[in-house]
């Protein structure tokens, strides 16, 4: 699991919108104007994960225009960056200060790389390690082989 940070995600953010807008962002900043989410409020604080979809986040800013960024748009950018992940993207404000709430992001970028090999597919990678005479990787398989056909 790899774990980014605010400047991480700012910095993805930026680079797949100059991409696939073919413009350069000016600037993101981030928003905290969210009028129908504050039933999240809890102690000054509002907690937005990937179930707050359509969450406005950002606001990206062009030479003659600014438009919003959302939380769906930030999970693509973040999923153009990382293929095949899964992430759990959080945004955080803190209001305790005031209407200006310090925004922090977060996301948990996680890849599955321990596939599901058939019984099959196993034996013919058993037969590969013999062959490289790698006694561990063979040992390894013969003990998934086992458990797969016990």
């Amino acid at each position: 699991m790899m774990r980014l940070d605010t400047q991480d995600i700012v910095n993805i953010t930026r680079k797949q919108i100059a991409a696939i807008f073919k413009m350069e962002p000016l600037e993101l900043r981030f928003v905290n104007d969210f009028q129908g989410e504050q039933y999240l409020l809890t102690n000054d604080k509002l907690h937005l994960s990937n179930q707050h979809y359509w969450a406005k986040v950002m606001e990206c800013v062009f030479d003659n225009h600014t438009r919003p960024v959302l939380m769906c748009e930030v999970l693509y950018f973040l999923r153009n960056e990382f293929l095949e992940s899964d992430i759990k993207l959080r945004f955080s404000y803190d209001f305790a200060e005031g209407a200006d709430g310090e925004a922090v992001a977060w996301a948990e970028v996680s890849f599955n790389d321990s596939p599901e090999l058939q019984p099959g597919e196993i034996a013919e990678l058993i037969d590969f390690a013999l062959s490289l005479q790698d006694k561990q990787w063979f040992e390894e398989l013969t003990s998934k082989y086992k458990q797969l056909t016990a």
